[in-house]
């Protein structure tokens, strides 16, 4: 089964944006694209004025990749910059997960290129009641209802959904007690302004969302604008 390998990311105050965003566009991500089993590389920015800064994702043939010597192993080669930033980083939350099936199709088909995103992504983290029925629901909403009415939405481009596997955490504003939501969803837009369009208030108004909002016991939206995709050479 397919995998993402999902990052948050921050910098905080001891670690400038350029270090930062020259370490990771030149160095971090570099190092994964040879990896057997990634299969996208692509970075992502605020674009909600929120925190954590930044966000990256990498397309995983399983999410067992992570655990594989080819990237295990970077950890055990890291440069004495990476060290040193690791060291004074405010953030580095990685997470995987397996990818939720059935996988709605992208709105340009088997054309779409995976090199080449949406110009912005909405992620939403969700957890739900742990109640009889209410998992079960949540998932057929967003199956049957909720992604193929976004799909209507002008500007949408893809959305998948995603369950947590294990994540990780680290720098001095990590927050070991704190355990990802199980659902990550990622939605692809050409533009930002999505949730202002009337085919997108429908979608979140039926009675069917406002039920399943109301079972969640957690639910985030954030949203992302693209910094940089790789292609493997």
């Amino acid at each position: 089964m397919a995998g993402l390998l999902f990052v948050y990311s921050d910098p905080g105050s001891a670690v400038s944006q350029e270090e930062f965003n020259d370490w990771y566009d030149n160095e971090h991500v570099p190092l994964r694209i040879p990896i057997p089993g990634f299969q996208s590389w692509s970075r992502w920015a605020a674009a909600d004025g929120q925190r954590p800064a930044y966000t990256a994702f990498y397309d995983l043939s399983t999410p067992d990749v992570v655990a594989q010597p080819a990237y295990a192993g970077l950890a055990d080669t890291r440069s004495e910059r990476e060290k040193s930033i690791l060291s004074r980083i405010a953030l580095l939350d990685r997470r995987t997960y397996k990818l939720h099936e059935p996988v709605y199709p992208p709105k340009a088909g088997d054309a779409y290129d995976s090199a080449k995103p949406g110009s912005y992504i909405s992620v939403v983290e969700v957890d739900v009641k742990q109640e009889p029925g209410i998992e079960e629901d949540f998932n057929k909403w967003y199956d049957e209802e909720h992604i193929p009415m976004l799909a209507k939405v002008p500007g949408w481009v893809r959305s998948r959904r995603f369950v947590l596997v294990n994540s990780g955490a680290t720098g001095t504003e990590a927050k070991a007690d704190e355990k990802p939501t199980k659902y990550l969803t990622i939605h692809e837009w050409e533009d930002p302004d999505a949730s202002s369009k009337e085919e997108f208030k429908a979608a979140i108004e039926t009675e069917w969302a406002k039920k399943t909002v109301a079972n969640a016991t957690r639910f985030k939206v954030r949203m992302f604008k693209l910094w940089k995709s790789w292609e493997r050479q």
